[in-house]
């Protein structure tokens, strides 16, 4: 099958950009105006607009042109006035935008030194003393957003209010008299006043803070969907004689930025006042539609126009996202007989206790575990239930016959040990287990496993996995971890030439049993550590959550058995981002320092045996981790007998691995900053630590070839993680790109 061929951003938004120039031959309106909705189409659904910005006073002229008409005398006069405020507005942001990114590197000691200081006095007031609310406290990092938040919210409820009692209530919401009250376009002006200053603000303390980093060209930090100008719309309204009717939309607007900039103080997104807010837009806009057409009124087509264009993205976004929603889960169709395997005991991790468990006794030599009658698990039942405290799976492989005269393979079956203790919830096809054929179409491709749709639909595996919701992901190995085989299909297998080659293909595939359940393990570990961090005093960031897993086993009587690796679904619009790595990579910035955090915090409380990394997930939502230990001497050390090593990792990078990792860690001085307050002693020890390598001459070389290596990385996680919308509240960037991560690393190391 050939590979999909990626469409073009132009050739993707273009129907859209068409479909909105149609829109004033519809609703009339003005020349110049008329050019309006395409802009805002173009705006809304590409971000290569905004990265040419600075050419926005442009195409503002040659709308006024357009308006006012080319033979107009007063053409030139007239367009100086009124250029004057989005010429002003531009030049500034660039200007100060340039200045905040000089001074994030001219100011750096004495911006962070103010932003650590307002942290741990928020800190002590908020946590230790408790006398103000824990929604106050800011982290180091966010202390200048936060700040612009705090502007934003006053400004935009001081604006309501004299807004409100200047300007007055409308009578209608549509106004179809056209009123235009004393002041209102001032007003207006004001607004857009308001949103130059506070947008303009807020990119600078991007900078400063270190959340956008100073690599990142000006005109490429125009491009973040968090840092898009939104005042322009508002040039257009206060521009074109604005009227009473236009109290719906400013209403709307800065309720959404309180609701927003508040969520944004907190790191969070604003999932329930924007969609609501939007809902209004909507509803008020397509009267004003209805009114302009069949009522009789003059909804002036400036404010018509803009409400009209982001309500129509926002409602298209909702509808592509409710498409794909259901293409991908759709998907997930066929109905499976399986096994579920749930970890639940190993000698090195404290398995947190499902619900089902409590008041239940496993079977101390293993066997059916019985419920009590009239317990819940009875009816979430499809089979019987075991407790295997020691897990060995059966597999038939083939070898040849040495002492056969004819070529021939025999067969046996192999018994392989999986550590941990276990319990299998049998389920029948009737069990509501429905999984999808054919890999899901991400935007993250795995370098060794494809993803499967799964959908829970009667609540087995929320049951007894103490999951969520009913969506999953079904993780399966395409390629083995170890020798890097590719992983057949019966069919691939099948269709090759020699029975010794079938052979070993089945046997490969077969053996590929062990990395499923240590994957599951290291993510319980992974879920015991993230428990102790949050459990940690005065935590100064947000607490987090470590996904849990199972594995499947279906076709467990047949020739070849599957195994997935299931965890639920992020079912969310943040995009999903890898955080750090398990590797070095120099003064590494995560969007959030949290991830960064607990990889040392795993350090710390393990006394320097594990190192969890290679963190990714949305938000402060984590899956998938790596652990590094300090057993191995590096990831090519196999000189160890069986027991010597964790029998629940695999892929372990050893000492080396573990050095460098911290060494990317320790490049980063917002973590310092965090961690002194919390683990002064174990930091001093650290530090200490980390100075004794790089005074090691041997040390020193590696570190120069780990910084060449590195480059690559960097330019990796540039290209593999999406910007991070703090909270805009809308419904998805539509414009997604597919990544494929082995390709990627091959392509930047070349």
């Amino acid at each position: 099958m050939g590979e999909k061929k990626k469409q073009s951003p132009f050739a993707q938004h273009a129907p859209v950009v068409a479909a909105a120039a149609i829109v004033p031959g519809v609703l009339g309106g003005s020349v110049g105006l008329a050019v309006l909705p395409a802009i805002y189409a173009a705006a809304l659904r590409s971000r290569i607009f905004f990265a040419y910005f600075y050419a926005f006073p442009a195409i503002c002229a040659v709308i006024y042109a357009l308006d006012k008409g080319v033979s107009d005398p007063n053409l030139l006069g007239g367009m100086q006035v009124a250029l004057m405020p989005i010429v002003v507005a531009v030049a500034v942001h660039y200007y100060a935008v340039h200045l905040a990114k000089g001074w994030a590197t001219t100011m750096k000691n004495e911006i962070e030194a103010f932003c650590n200081n307002t942290s741990a006095y928020l800190d002590r007031k908020c946590y230790k003393e408790k006398k103000w609310p824990v929604f106050l406290y800011m982290k180091s990092e966010r202390v200048l957003i936060s700040f612009t938040c705090i502007l934003k919210i006053a400004l935009a409820v001081a604006y309501l209010i004299f807004f409100s009692i200047i300007v007055g209530a409308p009578k209608n919401t549509m106004d179809c008299a056209g009123s235009n009250a004393w002041g209102l376009q001032f007003w207006i002006w004001v607004l857009f006043v308001i949103n130059v200053v506070t947008e303009i603000m807020y990119h600078m303390a991007m900078y400063m803070s270190g959340n956008v980093q100073g690599r990142i060209p000006i005109k490429a930090s125009f491009a973040m969907p968090v840092l898009h100008p939104t005042y322009w719309q508002w040039y257009f309204v206060a521009l074109y004689n604005p009227t009473h009717g236009i109290w719906v939309p400013v209403l709307v607007e800065n309720i959404r930025t309180v609701a927003v900039s508040f969520f944004r103080m907190q790191d969070k997104e604003d999932n329930i006042v924007s969609p609501v807010m939007f809902m209004i837009d909507v509803v008020h806009v397509l009267a004003a539609v209805g009114g302009n057409l069949f009522g009789g009124c003059n909804y002036p087509h400036a404010m018509l126009f803009r409400q009209l264009c982001i309500g129509a993205n926002n409602m298209l976004a909702f509808i592509m996202m409710k498409l794909k929603r259901w293409k991908t889960w759709g998907a997930a169709n066929k109905k499976m007989r399986c096994r579920l395997y749930f970890p639940v005991g190993h000698e090195e991790i404290d398995c947190a206790k499902r619900k089902w468990q409590e008041g239940i006794t496993m079977p101390e030599d293993g066997g059916e575990i019985t419920f009590p009658e009239g317990h819940p698990a009875n009816k979430k039942k499809f089979g019987p239930v075991t407790y295997y405290p020691e897990l060995r799976l059966s597999r038939q492989e083939s070898k040849p016959d040495w002492d056969s005269e004819i070529p021939k393979f025999i067969a046996f079956t192999r018994k392989t040990l999986i550590p941990g203790s276990w319990v299998c919830v049998e389920c029948e096809q009737d069990a509501g287990i429905l999984l999808a054929e054919q890999p899901m179409s991400t935007g993250l491709q795995g370098q060794f496993r494809n993803i499967h749709a799964m959908v829970d639909a009667k609540g087995v595996l929320a049951y007894w996995g103490d999951f969520h919701g009913k969506l999953y992901a079904a993780k399966r190995y395409k390629k083995d971890p170890a020798g890097g085989w590719d992983m057949c299909d019966i069919d691939e297998i099948n269709a090759l030439e020699t029975e010794a080659e079938r052979s070993a293909a089945k046997n490969r595939y077969n053996r590929l049993l062990k990395p499923y359940f240590q994957d599951c393990l290291m993510q319980e570990k992974a879920h015991e550590l993230g428990r102790a961090f949050n459990s940690v005093e005065n935590l100064p960031v947000r607490k987090i959550g470590i996904l849990r897993a199972c594995v499947m086993e279906i076709q467990w009587d047949e020739e070849i058995p599957h195994l997935y690796l299931i965890e639920q679904y992020l079912d969310d619009n943040s995009p999903f981002r890898k955080f750090n790595n398990n590797d070095y990579v120099p003064g590494q910035q995560a969007v959030q320092n949290t991830p960064n955090m607990f990889s040392l915090f795993s350090y710390f409380h393990t006394d320097g045996k594990l190192l969890v990394c290679d963190i990714q997930g949305k938000k402060y939502t984590f899956t998938d981790p790596q652990f590094h230990s300090s057993e191995k001497e590096s990831a090519a050390d196999d000189d160890y007998e069986d027991g010597e090593l964790r029998d629940w990792l695999h892929s372990d990078g050893g000492q080396e691995m573990m050095k460098r990792v911290l060494l990317g860690l320790h490049d980063q001085k917002a973590l310092h900053s965090l961690c002194n307050r919390i683990w002064p002693e174990k930091m001093k020890k650290w530090n200490e630590e980390v100075e004794q390598w790089k005074a090691d001459p041997d040390f020193q070389e590696l570190m120069k070839e780990w910084a060449a290596e590195a480059k690559m990385y960097q330019k990796y996680f540039a290209a593999l993680n999406p910007v991070l919308d703090g909270g805009v509240g809308t419904f998805a960037d539509m414009e997604e790109d597919a990544i494929d991560e082995e390709a990627l690393k091959s392509k930047q190391m070349n």
